[in-house]
């Protein structure tokens, strides 16, 4: 696979070898799931005690499990973030707010006066 070329100097044949693989790894996919989701209807057919207690037991406790997760993990991001970003011996803030400096003056000099401005330096100093 030749992912590290630019688009211009990838051939046809390449990106047909590449749409080819992933095609094949679609439909690999593709065949698993189907043959793991037979197996687990022959079993629920066969066993329908098993259906009751997978719909009625398993189902609302992986919903509950997930509900929980999500409203801990909501719940304590803020808590996390402020002990983490308060360590004293981290310095993450400082590198925090270099970056953010860093961000501001990346955006500012995009702004079309100072992109106009460039340019007219750039053509007074070609002369």
């Amino acid at each position: 696979m030749t992912a590290s070329l630019p688009d211009q100097e990838r051939s046809t044949v390449d990106h047909l070898e590449e749409d080819a693989l992933v095609a094949g790894y679609a439909a690999a996919g593709t065949l698993r799931g189907i043959e793991i989701a037979a197996i687990v209807l022959l079993g629920l057919l066969v066993c329908p005690p098993l259906a009751i207690l997978a719909a009625v037991v398993v189902i609302p406790l992986l919903v509950i499990g997930l509900v929980l997760g999500l409203l801990v993990a909501v719940f304590t991001t803020p808590y996390l973030l402020v002990h983490h970003f308060r360590n004293p011996e981290a310095g993450h803030l400082k590198l925090l707010g270099q970056r953010l400096r860093h961000a501001a003056r990346a955006v500012f000099d995009v702004a079309p006066h100072r992109v106009v401005a460039g340019v007219r330096a750039h053509h007074h100093a070609r002369r």
